[in-house]
């Protein structure tokens, strides 16, 4: 078990700040959409995810919400949320018709079950980032 002080704590909480430097060169380059949904619906969403069976993740998730209510205004994370269509890697990167021909051809596989997870899951972090 890691402990704090341990080296791979250090190396634990290195991941999302890298995750949110990254968030801002996608930021600059391909704008604020982009960019939450690179660092919110797929990195915090896993993260999220993740805090449920691991205090060690558990322990981090203000640290990373507060990170990412800084970088980005509160309209943007609201718009972000209000509109996001899918979560995870793919989400941000399949426009609507590629997304439907990956999931026609068994690439992506979806249905109700993960669409009520990923409701639930967004609805947390509507929760914890939105004043």
């Amino acid at each position: 078990m890691n402990r704090v002080g341990d080296p791979s704590m250090f190396e634990f909480h290195k991941i999302w700040t890298e995750q949110c430097e990254a968030a801002l060169v996608i930021e600059f380059e391909f704008g604020a959409e982009k960019a939450l949904g690179y660092l919110v619906g797929e990195k915090l969403v896993a993260f999220v995810q993740a805090s449920d069976g691991d205090p060690l993740f558990a322990g981090e998730l203000p640290l990373f919400i507060a990170e990412i209510k800084r970088i980005f205004e509160q309209e943007e994370i609201r718009k972000y949320l209000e509109s996001v269509k899918r979560l995870g890697p793919l989400g941000h990167v399949l426009d609507d018709e590629d997304h439907d021909y990956w999931v026609a051809e068994g690439i992506v596989q979806e249905g109700p079950t993960s669409w009520a997870e990923d409701m639930l899951v967004i609805e947390r972090i509507r929760g914890l980032l939105l004043d």
